[in-house]
């Protein structure tokens, strides 16, 4: 399934709700493959959650070890 492109600038309001529109069918379409693979819904959207959940930290830490391997960088 192909999502849609961005179409405003990232410093534009609506940029977030545009991204929340482009990725919904295929969100309900992994929600849809789930339940129709014996997963319960609320159980695949609560692992859903957790894999968004997850995701997001794994890019926080990486940010933050990337940032503290530059300081080390600028000490040599």
């Amino acid at each position: 399934m192909k999502i849609a492109p961005p179409d405003l600038s990232e410093d534009q309001d609506d940029r977030f709700l545009r991204c929340q529109d482009a990725l919904y069918v295929s969100f309900l379409k992994v929600l849809e493959e789930a339940t129709e693979a014996g997963w319960r819904p609320q159980e695949a959207l609560v692992a859903l959650i957790s894999l968004a959940d997850n995701h997001a930290l794994m890019l926080d830490s990486n940010a933050e070890i990337e940032e503290l391997l530059a300081v080390l960088k600028k000490r040599r």
